[in-house]
C-alpha cells in the first residue's frame, strides 16, 4: 500500500532531523524518539520484504498495511505539530514539553509498536507457509529495452492507412481510427506519421493531442507552434493556421478525440486545398468515428500468435521465452485478451521480475482474481494494468501513484517529478547516493516496466521528459483514491481524510479548508494558505510575496508564480528561515522584476533546490565560531538557478560545496570582486550556465574563469572571447559532453580547433555567433560528437566536410545560416550516403526573401542534393511561413 510506505519513509526522514537539525533544537525525549525510529525502520523492511509475496500471504500483509498507514500518519502529525508549535512560540531551544504532547507521542509510539508486533506475527505465519512450498528457479535472462513504438500484428492496418493517406481522392479527407483505450490507435498513427513515405508526400505534418477535457486554444496552439509564432486568441490562432495551410498538402493527426463537439469547434480551420490533404483522428468512441468519416479504421485485438510475439518481445527481447516459463507465459497472455497495452505493461513488469517458476505461477493466479468480466472495456484494461501496480516494489508504489497528479497528456519533466517525490518523502536515504540519484533510478525502473513513455534523454543519458498513458493515469487516480493516497477535485468541497489533493480549476483566493492536507497541487489557481502541516505547494499563483506566504512552517516544497501584472521588486522576508525543512523553493518573478533574498537564506540548511527567476543573493555573514560555520553549510544544496551578479567569494564557495547545477547572470559593471577564479572550487558542478550582458567588456573577466573538471554541460552567452581563447578555456575539460554557445559568446571570424581537445563532447550548439566565417574542423577535432546545431550564423562560408566523417554523428541541424554553408552541408550529407553512411540526418531551415529562396532552391536542384535523410524547409521572412522543399 503506497500510503503506508510513503508515511513510514517520510516519518523516518523527520525523525532523523529531530536531533541533527543544525538551526533548531527541538524538545523530544531521546528514548521515545529512538524507540519510534526503530519501529519505523522495522516496518519499512517488513513492507519491502513482502514485495515478492502473493496470494494469501500478500492479502494478510495488505490488510495490515491499512492500519500501518493510519498509525504512521498519526505519528507524523504529532511530531510535526510539536515542531511547528515550538517554532511559532520561539521556544525551539527550550526543554519544556507540554503534557498533551507527551501523551500524544506516547500513544502513537504504542500504536506503532502494536503494528510491529502484528507484522512479526504475519511474517512468522508466512515463513511456515513458504517452507511448505518448494521453489524452482531457473537462470535469469538478460533483457533489452526498446523505446520504439512496436507494431506487432498491425502491418496490414498500417499499409491500409498509408494507402488512404497517399491515394485518391484529392479533396481533403478525414480518416478516423477507432478502438478501445490501449488498443494501439496512437501507436498506429505515430508509425504512419513518421513513415518516410508520409514525410516526403506531405508539405506539412502536424500533431495535436485533444484529450477528454479539451481546449480549442490549446489544440490550435499545438498546431501552429511549428512556425514559432503561436500566440493570440482562438480566432487569431485559427486564422493563422488556416492561412499557413492554404495551398499546401498537409497531414494533421488529432490524437485522442472524445467528443463530436471537439471536432465541430475546430473543423473550420482546416481548408480543403484539393491537393490530397488528410486529417487522421484517433478516438475510442465509435459515434465520433462515424460522425467524422464515411468509413473508419477499426483496430481489433491481437490474435493469439501476435499477442505471444508482442509479449516475448517485451518480456524477453531477442532471447526468447525459456521453455520452463512458456506454459505460464501463454496463460498470462491469454488473460490480456489481445490488448496491446496490457501485454506491453505486463511484459515490462516481468522483464524486471524474478525468473522463478513459482513467481510466474503466482502471477497467473493473481491475474485470475483481478481480470473479472466487465462490460466496460476500459475497466477491464484498468484491471490488467493494476497487476503492474500490485507487483511494484514498495518503494515505487507511492512514486507511481503520484504521477496521477499531473494533467492528462502533459509532458512531464523528470527534474520536477524528483523534487516533488523528495518533498513528499517518498525516496529513502541511501548511503553514498543522493536523493536525486536514487530518484533517477526510480524513473529508470518505471520506464523499463513500460509504465511511463519516455520522450527525451538528458546529457547524462538519463530520462528527462516522459508522458503517462491516460489509462495508466486513470489507474493511478483510481488506486490513489481507494487507498486515500491522492484525491483529484474539479471544484472546492469539504476535504476529510485526504492528505494529497489535486485541484483543477480556478479556486477563489478566500477559499480555505480545515483539513490535514500535506500536499496541494493547484493548476494555476489562487489559494489562501492556512494549513498547519502543509508541506508541498505546487503551481499556485500569488499576487505578491508576503510574510503570510511563509507562515506554513512545515513546507518542504513551494512553487509560486507571481502575477505578471505586478512589476515591483519581490522581497523574500527574513521569516523564510523559519521553514525548518524547506527543501525546494521555486518562484517565477514577473518580467523585468527581480527577487531579493535576505541573508537568512544562507541558514536554510535543508535547501536542495533554490530556483527563483531572477534572484539576487546578499553575501552570507561571516561566522566567528568554527562549530557554527560547520552547522551553516548548505550541504544539501544541489541547484542554484538564475542568480544575478553572485560574488563567488571563498565564504560563498564554502557554504555550497556540493552544488551540481548553477545558473548565473552578470549585468552590472565588471568587477573582479565577483571572484571568477573561485568557480573551480565547485568540485561536483555538472551543469553551468553563464550569461553576460555584453561582449568585449566581459572579455578579461571570462578569461579569469576557472572551470571545475567535473563540468559536463556548459552554456555561455555574451562572453566576448575569441575562438582560440574558448578552446583554451574549456577544450581540455575531461568530462564536458555538452557545449552551447549563445549570442556573442564568441567573437572572431576563424575557428581552427586543436586536435586533442573536446575529446568527450557529444552535443555542440552554436547560436548567434554571427562573426564566424571559416570553421576549419576535421573529424578528429570532435571525435565522439553525436549532434550539432548551427543557428543564425549568416557569414559562415562553408560547412566543414570533415564533420560529416565523425562516426558517432547522427544529427546536424542548420537554421538560418548562409546559403553557401547550407549547400555545403547538404553536399556533405550526399557524400556520406554515397560512402555507405545511412545514419546521418540533416535538417536545414533556410530563410530569405522570395528572390533569395528562389536562387537557393535553384542551386539545390542543379546540384542534385537529394537525400532520404534530408529535411529541407524554406522560410519567407515576410510571411514567417515554413515551406517544405520537394525535390
Amino acid at each position: 500500500m503506497a500510503a503506508a510506505f510513503a508515511a513510514l519513509v517520510s516519518l523516518q526522514n523527520n525523525l532523523r532531523l529531530v536531533y541533527t537539525h543544525p538551526t533548531h533544537s527541538f524538545s523530544f525525549e531521546e528514548e521515545q524518539i529512538n524507540s519510534l525510529s526503530k519501529t519505523v525502520d522495522f516496518l519499512i523492511k517488513f513492507m519491502e520484504s513482502y514485495d515478492d509475496s502473493h496470494g494469501a500471504r500478500k492479502a494478510a500483509a495488505e490488510a495490515l498495511e491499512i492500519r500501518i498507514a493510519r498509525a504512521a500518519q498519526a505519528a507524523e502529525d504529532v511530531v510535526e505539530s510539536h515542531i511547528v508549535d515550538q517554532i511559532r512560540s520561539g521556544k525551539t531551544r527550550s526543554k519544556t514539553r507540554s503534557p498533551r504532547f507527551l501523551l500524544d507521542l506516547q500513544k502513537v509510539i504504542q500504536d506503532m509498536d502494536y503494528m510491529r508486533r502484528k507484522a512479526i506475527n504475519v511474517k512468522a505465519r508466512s515463513r511456515v507457509e513458504a517452507e511448505q512450498q518448494p521453489t524452482q528457479v531457473i537462470s535469469s535472462t538478460p533483457h533489452m529495452t526498446s523505446n520504439k513504438a512496436t507494431m506487432v500484428g498491425f502491418d496490414d492496418v498500417l499499409l491500409q492507412l498509408l494507402d488512404q493517406l497517399t491515394g485518391f481522392p484529392s479533396s481533403r479527407r478525414v480518416i478516423p481510427i477507432v478502438g478501445m483505450g490501449g488498443i494501439g490507435k496512437t501507436t498506429l498513427a505515430t508509425n504512419a506519421f513518421q513513415h518516410p513515405l508520409i514525410v516526403h508526400h506531405f508539405d506539412v505534418c502536424l500533431w495535436a493531442t485533444i484529450s477528454q477535457q479539451y481546449s480549442v486554444h490549446n489544440i490550435l496552439t499545438q498546431l501552429v507552434s511549428f512556425d514559432k509564432s503561436s500566440s493570440g486568441s482562438v480566432d487569431e490562432l485559427g486564422q493563422q493556421l488556416y492561412k499557413s495551410l492554404c495551398g499546401r498538402r498537409y497531414l494533421i493527426v488529432l490524437d485522442d478525440m472524445w467528443s463530436v463537439e471537439a471536432w465541430d469547434e475546430i473543423k473550420f480551420f482546416f481548408p480543403d486545398t484539393h491537393s490530397g490533404s488528410r486529417i487522421v483522428v484517433t478516438t475510442r468512441h465509435l459515434d465520433v468515428g462515424n460522425h467524422l468519416g464515411v468509413s473508419h479504421l477499426a483496430i481489433d485485438f491481437l490474435d493469439e500468435e501476435n499477442s505471444w510475439d508482442l509479449f516475448c518481445q517485451t518480456a524477453f527481447a531477442e532471447q526468447g521465452c525459456p521453455s520452463e516459463l512458456e506454459e505460464y507465459g501463454k496463460k498470462i497472455v491469454e488473460k490480456c485478451k489481445g490488448l496491446p497495452l496490457a501485454i506491453v505493461v505486463v511484459g515490462g513488469h516481468l522483464r524486471k521480475s524474478s525468473m522463478a517458476v513459482e513467481y510466474w505461477e503466482n502471477v497467473v493466479q493473481h491475474m485470475n482474481s483481478i481480470l473479472e468480466y466487465s462490460t466496460e472495456n476500459d475497466e477491464q484494461c484498468l484491471n490488467v494494468l493494476s497487476l503492474s501496480y500490485s507487483y511494484l516494489p514498495a518503494r515505487l508504489k507511492p512514486c507511481f501513484l503520484f504521477l496521477g497528479a499531473f494533467p492528462e497528456d502533459e509532458l512531464i519533466y523528470v527534474s520536477e517529478v524528483l523534487k516533488l517525490w523528495i518533498a513528499e518523502g517518498f525516496i529513502e536515504h541511501f548511503e553514498n547516493l543522493s536523493l536525486e540519484k536514487a530518484g533517477e533510478n526510480y524513473i529508470r525502473d518505471l520506464s523499463e516496466r513500460n509504465l511511463i513513455l519516455v520522450d527525451a534523454w538528458d546529457y547524462n543519458g538519463e530520462v528527462c521528459e516522459f508522458k503517462v498513458h491516460d489509462l495508466v493515469r486513470e489507474l493511478c487516480l483510481k488506486i490513489g483514491k481507494k487507498e486515500e493516497f491522492l484525491c483529484e477535485l474539479d471544484s472546492p468541497r469539504t476535504i476529510n481524510r485526504e492528505r494529497r489533493v489535486v485541484i483543477s480549476g480556478e479556486i477563489p483566493e478566500t477559499k480555505t479548508f480545515d483539513a490535514p492536507i500535506r500536499c496541494l497541487i493547484c493548476e494555476g489557481g489562487r489559494l489562501l494558505l492556512n494549513f498547519k502541516l502543509l508541506r508541498t505547494v505546487h503551481k499556485v499563483v500569488a499576487s505578491s510575496i508576503t510574510d503570510s506566504t511563509f507562515q506554513q512552517l512545515n513546507l518542504r516544497y513551494l512553487k509560486v508564480d507571481i502575477d505578471q501584472k505586478s512589476r515591483t521588486t519581490v522581497y523574500l522576508p527574513p521569516s523564510i528561515s523559519l521553514l525548518w525543512n524547506l527543501q525546494i523553493l521555486r518562484i517565477v518573478v514577473p518580467t523585468r522584476s527581480t527577487a531579493i533574498a535576505p541573508y537568512e537564506i544562507w541558514e536554510m540548511v535543508q535547501l536542495r533546490h533554490l530556483e527563483v527567476y531572477p534572484i539576487c543573493l546578499v553575501d552570507p555573514l561571516p561566522v566567528d565560531r568554527l562549530d557554527q560555520a560547520n552547522d551553516l553549510v548548505l550541504r544539501n544544496l544541489h541547484t542554484l538557478s538564475y542568480v544575478e551578479n553572485l560574488r563567488l567569494s571563498e565564504e560563498v564557495c564554502k557554504r555550497i560545496p556540493h552544488i551540481r547545477v548553477l545558473r548565473l547572470s552578470y549585468c552590472d559593471e565588471v568587477s573582479l570582486s565577483y571572484c571568477p577564479s573561485n568557480l573551480g572550487n565547485f568540485h561536483e558542478l555538472e551543469y553551468l550556465l553563464l550569461k553576460f550582458d555584453g561582449n568585449s567588456k566581459w572579455h578579461d573577466f571570462c578569461l579569469s574563469l576557472t572551470f571545475p573538471i567535473s563540468l559536463k554541460w556548459l552554456y555561455l552567452r555574451g562572453c566576448g572571447v575569441d575562438w582560440d581563447e574558448l578552446t583554451i578555456m574549456v577544450g581540455s575539460l575531461p568530462n564536458l559532453v555538452g557545449l552551447k554557445l549563445g549570442l556573442n559568446a564568441v567573437i572572431g571570424s576563424v575557428w581552427s580547433p586543436i586536435e586533442g581537445k573536446f575529446l568527450r563532447l557529444t552535443q555542440l550548439e552554436i547560436l548567434g555567433c554571427d562573426d564566424l566565417i571559416y570553421w576549419n574542423a576535421e573529424n578528429f577535432h570532435f571525435p565522439v560528437l553525436e549532434s550539432l546545431l548551427l543557428r543564425n550564423i549568416p557569414k559562415l562560408e562553408k560547412f566543414p566536410s570533415g564533420i560529416g566523417e565523425i562516426a558517432t554523428l547522427g544529427l546536424i541541424e542548420m537554421e538560418f545560416c548562409s546559403e553557401s554553408s547550407s549547400i555545403s552541408a547538404m553536399t556533405t550529407l550526399v557524400e556520406q550516403e554515397e560512402q555507405g553512411n545511412e545514419d546521418l540526418q540533416l535538417q536545414v531551415i533556410f530563410r530569405g526573401d522570395e528572390k533569395t529562396i528562389e536562387s537557393f532552391s535553384k542551386k539545390v536542384r542543379e546540384e542534385g542534393l537529394q537525400s532520404k535523410n534530408l529535411s529541407l524547409y524554406c522560410q519567407n521572412v515576410n510571411s514567417r511561413v515554413f515551406d517544405k522543399f520537394h525535390f
